[in-house]
């Protein structure tokens, strides 16, 4: 029998990590922001693998979940519910947004699978956020 696909749709929380040696270390976020906001933030003002590094182990995003040992970008994955999962214990079922910064940029994933550029799924253009408060202004 089928398993009954996941709609990430009604998911609106987000974690943001970064890849290091293999292993992703992650947050969840505490404020409430929609993708699209996270995603101009993350580039306007943490475009580096030093600034996702600072931005992830510090307060800045007021963290409510972290998590420094992920399997790599798979293991980060299965934050997202789906079918596919190969490490259920990661799974956070109200997640269905991860941004990470592996390869020089900022990728997004919605589905455990794709990870594109932040830059080719959101539109990331306009005047650059200054900080944090900027940012939860428009979300």
């Amino acid at each position: 029998m089928f398993k009954k696909k996941i709609d990430n749709k009604s998911k609106f929380d987000s974690m943001v990590g970064f890849i290091d040696n293999g292993t992703v270390s992650a947050v969840e976020p505490g404020w409430r922001m929609t993708p699209q906001t996270l995603a101009k933030l993350l580039v306007d003002k943490f475009p580096t693998k030093e600034d996702a590094k600072r931005l992830v182990d510090s307060a800045i995003l007021v963290p409510v979940f972290k998590r420094e040992d992920y399997e790599g970008v798979e293991g980060f994955g299965d934050v997202v519910e789906s079918n596919l999962s190969w490490y259920k214990e990661n799974t956070r079922k109200h997640v269905g947004h991860l941004f990470c910064h592996m390869t020089g940029v900022w990728k997004y994933s919605n589905n455990a699978v794709d990870w594109d550029p932040v830059t080719s799924e959101f539109d990331v253009s306009g005047p650059k956020f200054n900080d944090v408060r900027e940012a939860l202004e428009v979300a």
